[in-house]
């Protein structure tokens, strides 16, 4: 009877344990179903939501980008920057642009150039075009191409003022940019979640449950952090294209890097080195202590010149970690054209290697930036002297203008002259007189800080722009550069000539209450420094 009885509950027991293992089998199953369903719908849904943002930002960030190629009727540039954003972006199908009558005049695939889309037909003009509608029900769409899904985003490029040059005033818009995303990474990611949890359940039947459910947490936990991180460069380097794109001014620009490096990396040093057709005046170098760029000539026994000379010798090429940690070297090139080397340190900290994938995505859009700046820098320099030219200086002249009725800073103009110029030219020759100009612009340069701006202002007459300063700062700063101008050892054939300069000292808003009369003010106080014996500096300390 014992015997029986426990074999009944033996029985027993194992049908009990049946049916806990079979609701616990049930709750899994029936949790994975809903798990991959919610996952399918809604995940789904809101990555490809998120995705649509993305391009739809994208987009406004190209389409600034060439809107300035379009106002310079470059489609050289047009369509290359279409093909190099096709290139370096894996998760962009293709991105092209299609005139009003559906034809495509640039795609970064250049085989699609010239193709007709019929807009009754696609998928995603038929919205748009089926009937009496002028206005785009939906800018992002699903749609299919070569047998993928992808997810489209259509950004209307409109016919602005700038455009009536090339389009009829009378049209709305000129073409649309679009954007084929693919789908193939949401769609993956969906799957590798869905396998995860799938296979973790499955494994949790066979092993101890609340071990794998803690090992599960974990794994998930890593993965979900992975994608968040991911997701946060992506949001970076989105912010990071953003900023670049704002402006063309190449001493913008090199702020503007100088901020996006210190945020996104959290550097604490930053030295910026540019090839001599930019600046012959060594290292752009910044410190969080100090919250400024400044310039600094670097010894020939330092680390950094090393470092440099390595770097214009070509074998720095890769961006990587160095000085235990503490240091990133990243070289900024486009092709076999070196653009920058940038190196960053962190005293408080290290750098850890997932870093570099970010350093080199800022890398590829720095680049782009430096050449886009580069070109317009040629446009604004002096051929002959590398100074900015007077057209640059009414700009540059006017911007701070705005600055202080926006932000109160104060500026301070010098107006400089080379004293008996002619007389140079006439006894040694125009040749002797272009170099006595490039050395005395060098001079110039080598006397002023990195945000102050130095221009040709005509024939032997030139102009700094000194931001935030006032007359005091300029008369400093006039005296260092007339005194290193005097004293320089100016070389003609085999003589060395003696050359002075007469500078004439303006300060806004005390020495005047407009733009001209600042200029006016300065020049004055050129002439009278001409007039009162030349190699000598006369300020305009008050108004009138």
């Amino acid at each position: 009877m014992t015997g029986k009885t426990a074999a009944q509950n033996q029985e027993w027991l194992d049908r009990y344990k049946k049916k806990i293992i079979l609701g616990i089998v049930s709750v899994m199953t029936l949790s994975i179903v809903v798990t991959m369903f919610y996952i399918t719908c809604t995940m789904r849904s809101r990555l490809i939501q998120e995705r649509g943002v993305q391009a739809e930002e994208l987009g406004i960030v190209l389409h600034s980008s060439l809107n300035y190629l379009m106002e310079a009727r470059d489609p050289g540039k047009m369509q290359n920057t279409l093909v190099v954003i096709g290139k370096e972006n894996p998760a962009i199908v293709k991105t092209f642009i299609i005139d009003t009558k559906g034809k495509v005049a640039y795609s970064s695939r250049e085989k699609d150039i010239g193709a007709t889309i019929d807009r009754f037909t696609d998928i995603s003009c038929k919205g748009c075009h089926s009937g009496p509608v002028t206005v785009p029900h939906d800018k992002t769409m699903t749609v299919t191409v070569d047998g993928k899904r992808v997810l489209r985003h259509v950004h209307i490029i409109e016919n602005q003022p700038s455009c009536h040059r090339c389009h009829p005033a009378d049209v709305r818009i000129n073409g649309k940019l679009v954007i084929d995303s693919s789908l193939e990474p949401t769609d993956s990611l969906i799957r590798t979640v869905i396998l995860i949890i799938l296979g973790s359940s499955l494994a949790c039947l066979a092993v101890l449950i609340p071990f794998l459910w803690w090992a599960l947490s974990r794994g998930v936990n890593t993965y979900i952090d992975e994608i968040r991180t991911k997701s946060a460069e992506l949001l970076i380097l989105y912010s990071i294209v953003d900023r670049l794109s704002a402006t063309i001014d190449f001493e913008e620009l090199k702020q503007i890097i100088i901020e996006i490096i210190s945020e996104a990396l959290g550097a604490d040093e930053i030295d910026m080195v540019l090839p001599n057709e930019y600046r012959e005046l060594g290292v752009i170098v910044w410190a969080k202590d100090k919250s400024a760029m400044q310039r600094k000539k670097v010894e020939v026994a330092s680390a950094l010149h090393d470092i440099i000379y390595a770097w214009g010798e070509g074998r720095i090429t890769e961006h990587v970690i160095v000085n235990e940690g503490k240091e990133i070297h990243m070289p900024v090139s486009k092709g076999d054209n070196r653009l920058a080397l940038i190196i960053i340190r962190s005293t408080s900290g290290v750098f850890e290697p997932y870093q570099l994938a970010l350093v080199r995505g800022m890398a590829n859009h720095i680049s782009v930036a430096f050449e886009n700046a580069l070109l317009y820098r040629m446009a604004i320099t002096d051929e002959l002297t590398g100074l900015y030219s007077i057209r640059h200086f009414r700009q540059a002249i006017g911007k701070r203008y705005s600055l202080f009725h926006e932000f109160g800073e104060k500026m301070t103009l010098l107006m400089i002259d080379i004293d008996n110029f002619k007389k140079i030219n006439d006894s040694y020759g125009h040749p002797a007189g272009d170099a006595i100009l490039r050395e005395v612009s060098k001079c110039i340069l080598s006397s002023i800080r990195e945000p102050d701006l130095g221009f040709r202002y005509g024939g032997e007459e030139f102009a700094v722009i000194l931001p935030a300063s006032d007359i005091p700062a300029g008369k400093v700063v006039a005296e260092r550069m007339r005194s290193l101008i005097e004293h320089y050892p100016f070389k003609v054939d085999q003589h060395v000539l003696k050359v002075t300069v007469s500078i004439g000292v303006a300060s806004w808003p005390a020495s005047a209450e407009s733009i001209k009369e600042l200029i006016a003010e300065a020049d004055k106080a050129l002439y009278e420094a001409k007039h009162g014996g030349k190699n000598q500096i006369v300020v305009r300390a008050s108004k009138g």
